[in-house]
C-alpha cells in the first residue's frame, strides 16, 4: 500500500506539520521537504514547518532557535557527547531542559495550525539535536499523532557518532520505536 494510500484513508487528515532542525536553502532535508509538500498539497494538505532555521513563510511556520543543530546549547551539548564515553550530569539535566522547552512548542505547533500528522524529516534518524529528537519521541507517545518519520541519514552511519555518551538517548530516539495503531 502507497504512502498516499495510507494518507487518504487515515480520516480526517488534512494539516501536515514538517519538522527538522533546519528547513531552509537546498540541502536534502529541505528538498525533501519541498517535495512530500507539494505532493501533500495537491491532494488538499495544508503544510506547516517547525525548525531551528526556516525560509518558509512565517504564517505557516513556527522557528524555535533551539532546534537548529548549530544553536550554541546544541553544539555545546554536542562537544560533550561524541567522541567520549561518559557525559556529565549537568549535560543530562541540560538535555533534558532543551528537551522539555521543545517539546512545549511542539504541542503549541499542533495547536497554533490544527497539525492531524507530522512528519519529522531526519530528525529522529541522525542525533545532530539529541533534545530535538527526545521531545519528538515523547510528544509522539503523549499524543500518538499520526506520524510518517522519514529518514535518509543514521547514527550508525556516521563515524563520529559511533563513540558517544548519549547511546541511551540514540536507542530511545534515533529512530524511536513505532507507535503502531489498528
Amino acid at each position: 500500500m502507497s504512502i498516499l494510500c495510507i494518507l487518504q484513508a487515515a480520516s480526517p487528515v488534512y494539516s501536515s506539520g514538517f519538522v527538522s532542525t533546519r528547513i531552509a536553502g537546498t540541502d536534502g532535508v529541505s528538498l525533501e521537504i519541498h517535495k512530500w509538500a507539494e505532493v501533500l498539497t495537491r491532494f488538499g494538505f495544508n503544510c506547516f514547518y517547525f525548525a531551528g532555521e526556516l525560509d518558509r513563510p512565517m504564517d505557516i511556520s513556527l522557528l524555535v532557535e533551539e532546534a537548529h543543530f548549530e544553536h550554541p546549547d546544541i553544539h555545546s551539548i554536542n562537544q560533550d557527547i561524541f567522541g567520549k564515553r561518559q557525559r556529565s550530569r549537568g549535560t543530562s539535566d541540560r538535555i533534558q531542559e532543551i528537551k522539555d522547552h521543545l517539546k512545549t512548542y511542539l504541542y503549541h505547533f499542533r495547536d497554533r495550525y490544527s497539525i492531524d500528522l507530522i512528519i519529522p524529516e531526519n530528525a529522529l534518524a541522525i542525533p545532530m539535536n539529541i533534545p530535538l529528537a527526545l521531545a519528538l519521541t515523547e510528544f509522539i507517545a503523549e499524543t500518538a499523532i499520526p506520524t510518517i518519520a522519514h529518514h535518509h541519514d543514521f547514527a550508525w552511519e556516521r563515524n563520529r557518532f559511533l563513540v558517544n555518551a548519549c547511546q541511551d538517548y540514540i536507542n530511545m530516539a534515533f529512530p524511536p520505536p513505532p507507535q503502531e495503531k489498528y
